[in-house]
């Protein structure tokens, strides 16, 4: 995934608040999907406009660090949420 790529949350996914997680169901897997604090923050990030680089630098100056000490996690996380079907990629701009 490039540094470039702008992932955005899945619009048929509906989400809830649980306890201090973030529950979405995914329509037409009929699958819940839990997201703790960390996943949660990375999946808020995911609007379609920022890239994957612009999400590290959020993310990094919310907790103190680097964005490049964030991008393993990031890419990791962004790669399980879209396998899961909760986040699709936007189209690049050209």
């Amino acid at each position: 995934m490039e540094t470039t790529a702008r992932p955005s949350r899945h619009p048929d996914v509906a989400a809830s608040e649980v306890l201090d997680e973030l529950v979405l169901f995914v329509p037409g897997a009929d699958r819940v999907v839990s997201l703790n604090s960390s996943a949660r923050a990375i999946f808020e990030h995911c609007d379609g406009v920022r890239t994957l680089g612009e999400i590290c630098a959020a993310l990094a100056s919310l907790v103190g660090r680097a964005p490049a000490e964030l991008e393993v996690d990031v890419r990791a996380a962004i790669a399980q949420l879209l396998e899961l079907g909760v986040l699709t990629m936007s189209p690049q701009p050209g």
